[in-house]
């Protein structure tokens, strides 16, 4: 697994509480997409939770019973931990979610599979994590043929401590469906409008900052039941 680090975000004097201020508004737009029986009174995993607010989000539109976060940097999970309150939820400082030992009935990534450099090895994790039945959400957009890409992926690269990776959807769905989920996908942009006002700092042009979001999914893999397990 790859080692920890202290903050994923570098940009700033406070990146990583930056980012996630900034993220607000589309972690709402997921937790709308999201089928509420797959989280109600479930046992929950956020992998690369960063802070933290996602998970905390989520626990106040739909209460669920337990919820772990796990994290890569190191200072982004202490303060995660802080914020906790009397939410049932814990923040573990590790990119590994079979070290903890226990099956979750749904797993939850936002904007990360764009970093992940192999996909097989991560979907065979979220696959050993999940109860049979249990389901994956991940929000991906396929940039590859964006005429921003190189830009993005300078700007990724310049300040994030793990580098954007150039996976396309197909790659995504296949590696999915190899491991042994059924895969949907539901589009992450259903309003009839953008907010364009800081395109700049990952776009070149407002046209490929639309095309970006028209190509943007929340992906639902469901674990497939092995056929003649009955658990």
């Amino acid at each position: 697994m790859t080692d920890t680090y202290d903050h994923w975000w570098l940009e700033g004097n406070n990146g990583d509480q930056e980012m996630e201020d900034d993220h607000q508004d589309a972690w709402q737009n997921i937790i709308s997409l999201l089928d509420p029986q797959d989280i109600l009174a479930k046992r929950i995993l956020d992998f690369g939770c960063n802070q933290g607010g996602f998970l905390r989000k989520l626990h106040d539109a739909l209460p669920f019973t337990d919820g772990v976060g796990i994290d890569l940097a190191k200072k982004a999970v202490e303060v995660a931990n802080t914020r906790v309150g009397e939410k049932p939820i814990r923040y573990i400082n590790t990119g590994d979610a079979v070290s903890i030992g226990q099956k979750f009935d749904t797993v939850i990534s936002t904007s990360v599979l764009y970093l992940i450099r192999d996909l097989d090895e991560h979907f065979q994790m979220i696959h050993d994590v999940l109860s049979d039945g249990g389901v994956y959400y991940a929000s991906f957009a396929d940039q590859t043929d964006n005429p921003s890409f190189d830009y993005m992926k300078s700007v990724i690269d310049q300040f994030g401590a793990t580098k954007m990776q150039g996976k396309t959807l197909n790659e995504v769905v296949d590696s999915l469906i190899v491991h042994g989920f059924s895969v949907e996908l539901i589009k992450e942009y259903n309003q009839p409008s953008y907010e364009v006002t800081d395109y700049k700092k990952f776009y070149l042009s407002v046209a490929d900052f639309i095309q970006s979001c028209e190509s943007s999914y929340l992906i639902k893999a469901t674990k497939t039941p092995v056929k003649g397990n009955a658990k």
